[in-house]
């Protein structure tokens, strides 16, 4: 396997990550294959960028070795690679990178496809820190053993934002779903999965005219998302991170319909 400048061989005793991972993705299939594969999206960005090698791995391994590619055997083999890299993630970035689009994930129950009748334009902020999934999991399950009735009344709280989030889709209703993320925002920093850099992102982008903003992934690190107009207020958001010594980059989401 090679990423970049990094090469790897599927070794399950192995003490790296990636070779045990690949050997993980691979288990119980018949014969060789090598796999170049290559990003532009930072690792520990908490962007998703190992579900989607994953998935991306997994296609190209089975498809090589004539092996069944439906999204089953796909899904099954990016989570093996997963679980090495995060412990025990819970499956959205996995299926956000098989099927793409707005979706919303329930661990167990699997993907909703959401309306989103006009599309969405977010500007992605780098922390320039990375971030590890596994560590930032491990931190809330110690929150939820010290407090577990304040940690259920906000997840409950954060079901209501989901919901409240795919109504603002589907009317295209920009404002209420910035200040959704700005309530999310608020609740993931209270269990101290933010940092000053990611505050200071997502400061900065509502100060230059984005709806919300809020962290991506695990936390701990990795990136902020800022929602906006379009393109051109995007911009504005990217030039005031990089006059603050950040990066990013602007991503367009297509308008889609649900499943319904």
């Amino acid at each position: 396997l090679k990423i970049g400048g990094r090469e790897a061989l599927a070794d399950e005793t192995s003490g790296d990550n990636l070779e045990r991972a690949f050997a993980a993705l691979l288990a119980k299939l018949h014969g060789c294959v090598e796999v170049t594969a290559e990003t532009d999206l930072p690792m520990g960005g908490g962007l998703g960028s190992s579900a989607a090698l994953g998935v991306a791995i997994a296609k190209a391994s089975l498809t090589a070795l004539g092996e069944p590619c439906d999204a089953e055997s796909v899904s099954a083999r990016a989570m093996a690679w997963e679980r090495v890299h995060h412990g025990n993630p819970s499956g959205i970035d996995t299926a956000a990178a098989l099927q793409g689009g707005i979706l919303r994930y329930v661990r167990g129950e699997g993907v909703t496809p959401l309306r989103c009748n006009e599309g969405l334009t977010l500007a992605v902020g780098w922390s320039g820190q990375g971030a590890s999934t596994k560590r930032m999991v491990e931190s809330v399950a110690t929150l939820v053993s010290a407090d577990s009735l304040r940690f259920s009344a906000q997840i409950n709280e954060i079901s209501a934002i989901v919901e409240a989030s795919g109504h603002a889709l589907k009317t295209s209703d920009l404002a209420a779903l910035g200040a959704l993320f700005d309530r999310n925002h608020a609740i993931l920093a209270s269990w101290a999965l933010s940092t000053p850099a990611l505050e200071s992102l997502c400061a900065i982008a509502r100060r230059t005219g984005a709806h919300g903003a809020k962290l991506t992934g695990a936390g701990g690190g990795g990136s902020a998302i800022a929602l906006v107009d379009d393109d051109g207020a995007a911009e504005r958001v990217l030039a005031a991170w990089r006059e603050a010594g950040y990066s990013g980059f602007a991503a367009h989401i297509a308008a889609s319909g649900d499943a319904s």
